[in-house]
């Protein structure tokens, strides 16, 4: 079944979830982890983890470009 289609979002919005530019709602983490079969604060901590690995790469990427030579 369609995960955004079951959250009542769109794909584009589980789309930003999964990479990380925008975070679920505490209502949303509780609907996905159910369809998941997940309990609700281990998806919140996955998430949460992986929101801040996200930012540490981005602020790397920045940082590195910032930088770079002319």
């Amino acid at each position: 079944m369609d995960l955004a289609l079951l959250v009542g979002v769109s794909q584009v919005y589980i789309s930003q979830f999964e990479t990380g530019v925008l975070t679920p709602s505490e209502k949303q983490i509780k609907e996905i982890a159910e369809i998941l079969g997940l309990d609700s604060e281990t998806l919140n901590k996955e998430l949460h983890q992986f929101y801040e690995a996200r930012r540490k790469e981005l602020k790397k990427r920045i940082g590195g470009a910032r930088e770079m030579p002319k």
